[in-house]
């Protein structure tokens, strides 16, 4: 009885903004005409070319068909400072657009963290395989340049098995020569190899070896690139290596302090292929372009979104050629990591997804590639040092192409190594594009250029659409903004601002500069091949994960809750939002953890009570669970009529964008619920206070965006961070150690 009650209040939560949506569907016609250009209804696939921006014009049909757009339109003002960077810098107006090769030369960068990340985007351009700094060994190098055309041997002895086993069972090599000894004292006779030959074992059967590379011992910078000569640490000054042995050996024994491992891609991709199994689901990218392209010869547009690969900017890149029949693609994944519960140990891990395999099969343990490991303790201080030895090898394979042979077709294929997006959280966006945080005044890492409102007296700026009432701020003087006439990030945009902020002649002028273009300094991934990659700001992904499971959680909860800051004349005792607290918090806990008993075991993990368990027990998947599952049912009638009508609409958005299959019903449906509750939340919670602007957190603003990634590379969840975060679940697993 309970069951069916839970069941249906939360329906008759969810019919409530679908009736909302119903209601209003006129609405759609005027919320889409401001972004959908003249290519509406026709067949053309565009890339998000510039060239295409034309004035809107009204679709000859409402709804969904509105959505067969291959790009959406700016129609933002011309004096926006994106749009116009000479006003910034009248020296670069005879800068040719898209033009920047000259931007690294030596005498037009004067900052000297300037010169140093253009430094990494030169050595970085000029890589090659044979390059002894990529520290590949020479049999590695073999294997790569003359790839094998056999399998690894299936028939193993029991011995090499057993210690195969045991060297990837076990968490370390100390530990290893544990086991090894305790196996010997048993089976006397036993030859079992050492752990170094059993690792050289593991290297020549799979064809895949780790390259070591030296770092600061307080995780500063990693000796790479234009560190690799140096003897000390540019950021803390401590020695490159151990001191003692230095010493004592007369200079001879040069034994780091610290050390990182890289996973050169290329081998990776070289043994996948060899395996007839992963060969055969690697060619699902080039059959689904095939015929994807043969369903839009017959029909204007795509019926609806299951991959990365239905996006608007990688059918570009077949059609271009940037992407040929037999080539590799990529998405690249970074975030920190707490691999222990009980110790500090801060490290950074980045992996490559294989988007030629179908989405069933890319996200799986065995088929992510780790691509390397920055131990802490602390967090690094130059990112594209660490970054440098796996682009190095990425950007060599994308001038000389991998050679792999391909088992299921049986023949010797030559691939060029194409990145279509790199993914990362916040944070880590920040440090591995070049772009400004989340809180400045241009924080949009998809680069749409809107500007920020802040507090009277406060440094952060917040994405506020609407001017608060008697506001007074300078350099935030600009009336509403609508959300439906947002600019479309530009590749040539963002590299005119890139040569402004990147040419500063002092440091005060480039303070004012990355203030008003969103850009601290050049992105390692400019080093990239321009035809085997989006390029920035293109290949930045958006990640739903975070978004919908921790970042707008963690909002919601803090109004609700009443726990977020409450900034004076404001009075907490006005807002009449903040319901979840003393006994009704309590209470609505319980009813989280009594749904347990409601819910079949595929929900994987069980709901924990909310008001015990928010700061310990709570992470992503509990609060997706939480506030678009079990949330609109416990909290009908607790939250007051407007607030919940405004959170169901929240509600059906998310669920909407967190599908695997996104057809153009949902999708309109998805983005006029998302747009009404982004212009709404302002009016019912902000009120146009100026005290109130730090309840728009940047989440409010890549909701916005949801609707033209989904057109733009797919549906979000495709792109998402949820597989590195399980590959660094699974790698804390495996460390066995009772510290952990």
């Amino acid at each position: 009885m309970q069951a069916n009650l839970l069941r249906t209040i939360h329906l008759l939560a969810l019919l409530q903004a679908q009736l909302y949506s119903l209601v209003q569907c006129w609405e759609i016609l005027h919320i889409l005409t401001p972004v959908l250009g003249d290519n509406l209804g026709s067949s053309k696939i565009i890339s998000g070319d510039p060239q295409y921006s034309g004035n809107a014009q009204a679709a000859s049909s409402g709804g969904a068909e509105g959505l067969c757009t291959n790009d959406l339109q700016f129609q933002g003002g011309a004096d926006h400072p994106l749009d116009n960077p000479a006003s910034l810098n009248p020296s670069s107006l005879d800068i040719p657009p898209g033009d920047i090769e000259d931007l690294w030369l030596q005498d037009t960068i004067h900052l000297g963290d300037l010169q140093t990340a253009a430094d990494f985007v030169k050595e970085l351009q000029g890589a090659t395989l044979d390059d002894p700094s990529l520290g590949m060994s020479d049999k590695a190098l073999y294997c790569l340049q003359n790839p094998l055309c056999n399998q690894p041997p299936t028939a193993i002895d029991n011995v090499t098995r057993l210690t195969i086993d045991l060297y990837i069972g076990t968490p370390s090599e100390a530990t290893y020569k544990t086991v090894h000894r305790a196996i010997l004292h048993f089976l006397l006779d036993l030859q079992l190899p050492s752990y170094y030959k059993v690792k050289c074992s593991v290297a020549d059967l799979t064809g895949v070896e780790s390259v070591v590379h030296d770092m600061c011992i307080k995780s500063c910078i990693a000796y790479t690139g234009p560190f690799l000569d140096l003897d000390s640490c540019p950021k803390c000054s401590e020695p490159q290596y151990n001191q003692f042995r230095l010493q004592t050996s007369s200079g001879q024994e040069k034994i780091p302090c610290q050390e990182f491992h890289t996973i050169p891609i290329g081998p990776q991709l070289q043994a996948l292929y060899r395996s007839p199994e992963s060969a055969s689901c690697a060619h699902y990218l080039c059959n689904k372009v095939y015929h994807m392209f043969e369903d839009l010869e017959h029909a204007d547009c795509l019926d609806e979104y299951l991959d990365v690969l239905h996006g608007t900017d990688l059918i570009g890149a077949f059609q271009d050629g940037c992407i040929r029949e037999d080539d590799i693609v990529l998405m690249f994944s970074i975030d920190g990591a707490q691999l222990y519960a009980k110790k500090v140990s801060s490290c950074w891990i980045y992996i490559w997804v294989l988007l030629n395999l179908s989405p069933t099969e890319r996200y799986k343990k065995h088929r992510v590639f780790v691509g390397s490991f920055i131990p802490g303790p602390n967090n690094p201080k130059n990112i594209d040092s660490f970054l440098f030895p796996g682009l190095q090898h990425l950007v060599a394979l994308q001038k000389e192409g991998l050679r792999i042979w391909d088992v299921a077709l049986q023949c010797e294929v030559d691939s060029k190594v194409f990145l279509a997006l790199i993914t990362a959280d916040g944070p880590g966006m920040m440090h591995i594009t070049g772009m400004v945080g989340y809180h400045s005044k241009h924080g949009c890492h998809l680069y749409c250029g809107m500007q920020g409102h802040r507090e009277q007296h406060g440094k952060h700026y917040f994405p506020a659409l609407l001017k608060p009432l008697d506001y007074d701020v300078e350099d935030c003087m600009y009336n509403d903004i609508n959300m439906r006439h947002l600019p479309i990030p530009s590749y040539e945009k963002y590299h005119k601002n890139l040569h402004i902020v990147t040419t500063s002649p002092n440091q005060r002028q480039y303070c004012a500069q990355h203030l008003e273009t969103g850009i601290l300094k050049p992105s390692i991934f400019s080093g990239l091949d321009r035809s085997a990659t989006l390029g920035l700001p293109h290949s930045v992904g958006s990640d739903i994960m975070h978004l919908a499971a921790l970042n707008l959680p963690n909002l919601m909860l803090s109004l609700w809750h009443g726990t977020i800051d409450c900034t004076r004349p404001d009075d907490r005792s006005t807002w009449d939002w903040t319901v979840l607290q003393g006994n009704v918090w309590q209470t609505h806990g319980q009813a989280v953890a009594s749904a347990l008993h409601y819910l079949p075991t595929s929900f994987d993990c069980p709901p924990r009570n909310i008001a015990d368990k928010i700061t310990s027990s709570y992470k992503a998947w509990k609060f997706l669970l939480y506030l678009y599952g079990l949330g609109p049912g416990l909290l009908y009638g607790i939250l007051p009529q407007r607030y919940f009508t405004n959170y169901c609409k929240l509600v059906l958005g998310i669920q909407l964008m967190n599908q695997h299959r996104i057809t153009q019903e949902n999708l309109c449906n998805a983005h006029l619920a998302l747009l009404s509750f982004a212009e709404e939340f302002e009016d019912v919670y902000c009120q146009c206070m100026q005290t109130r602007i730090h309840f728009i957190h940047p989440c409010m603003h890549s909701l916005v965006h949801l609707l033209r990634e989904v057109l733009r590379i797919g549906p979000p969840i495709c792109s998402s961070q949820w597989t590195l975060e399980r590959t660094i679940g699974n790698l804390g697993k495996e460390i066995k150690q009772h510290s952990c």
